[in-house]
C-alpha cells in the first residue's frame, strides 16, 4: 500500500533565497511497512525535502496524499498549498512521529513524562530498550535541560516511535551517539518500525547498513526553475 504518494510535483523555497528551489517530483511514492533514507551532500536540501514529504512545510505548489491508518479504519488525506492548514491539524499529525536534529522536549516535565505524553504504558518497556536500567532510574525524575546530548537525542527517537504513529521521520538520527549506541538505537528502530513506515535522513552508511534499508532517495542539483536552480528527490534503488 502507498502511504504517501506525490499526485502533483511539490515545490517550495524560502522566502529571502532567490537561488534554490526545492522539489519532489510526481509520482515519487513511499510504500507502507518499508523503510527509505534520504541522501545528499552537506547542505544539499535534505532536512528541507524532508520536512516538505512530512507537510511540516506549507509549500508553493504541489498535491501530497496520505493514507492513515488505525485499527478500526482507514483514510486518504490530501495535502495542497491551498488546504494544508485544514488538512494538517492535530487528528494528521497524531499520526505521524518525528525526531530531529535537536529534539524539543518540555523543560517543565521530567524525562518520564516527557515520554509519557505520547507513550504511554509502553514508556518503561520503551526507555529500556535505549537505556540500560541504571542510566534510565538516574535520569526518569531529572528534568530535561540536565542531560547530555546524546541522552536527549535517544529521547527523541523513543518518542517518535508513539502508539497511534502511521510513519515516522528522522533526520540525522545518529547525531551525539557513540558506537554502543548506535548499535543499540538500531536495535530499538528495527523493533519498533515493524507497523510503520520509516523515512530517514542520514549520511551515516554503517548505520542504515545496520537498519538494512534497501531504498534510497538522493537530492540533486538538475537544472533551473523558476529562475532558481532546482534541488530534486530522486529514488537511487
Amino acid at each position: 500500500m502507498k502511504t504517501i504518494e506525490i499526485l502533483e510535483q511539490v515545490e517550495f523555497s524560502y522566502p529571502k533565497d532567490d537561488k534554490y528551489i526545492y522539489c519532489i517530483p510526481k509520482d515519487i511514492t513511499i510504500l507502507s511497512h518499508n523503510t527509505y533514507c534520504i541522501q545528499g551532500i552537506s547542505g544539499s536540501g535534505k532536512s528541507t525535502i524532508l520536512t516538505l514529504l512530512a507537510a511540516l512545510r506549507r509549500f508553493h505548489k504541489g498535491v501530497i496524499q496520505y493514507a492513515l491508518t488505525t485499527e478500526e479504519s482507514y483514510e486518504t488525506i490530501k495535502v495542497t498549498q491551498a488546504k494544508w492548514r485544514k488538512a494538517a491539524k492535530p487528528h494528521f499529525w497524531g499520526k505521524i512521529g518525528f525526531s530531529f536534529q535537536k529534539p524539543e522536549l518540555v523543560e517543565a516535565l521530567t524525562v518520564k513524562e516527557n515520554l509519557e505524553i505520547g507513550l504511554g504504558k509502553k514508556t518503561e518497556e520503551m526507555a529500556l530498550a535505549v537505556f540500560d536500567q541504571k542510566e534510565w532510574d538516574d535520569i526518569k525524575q531529572a528534568q530535561v535541560w540536565k542531560l547530555s546530548g546524546g541522552q536527549t537525542q535517544r529521547l527523541g527517537i523513543i518518542r517518535a516511535f508513539g502508539a497511534k504513529q502511521n510513519i515516522v521521520f528522522m533526520d540525522e538520527p545518529t547525531n551525539n551517539l557513540d558506537q554502543s549506541n548506535r548499535q543499540r538505537v538500531a536495535d530499538f528502530i528495527k523493533e519498533y518500525r515493524k507497523d510503520r513506515t520509516l523515512i530517514v535522513v542520514s549520511h551515516d552508511t554503517p548505520f542504515m547498513e545496520m537498519l538494512n534499508v534497501l531504498s534510497f532517495f538522493k537530492v540533486h542539483e538538475e537544472g533551473k526553475l523558476h529562475g532558481r536552480n532546482q534541488r530534486l528527490l530522486r529514488l537511487e534503488h
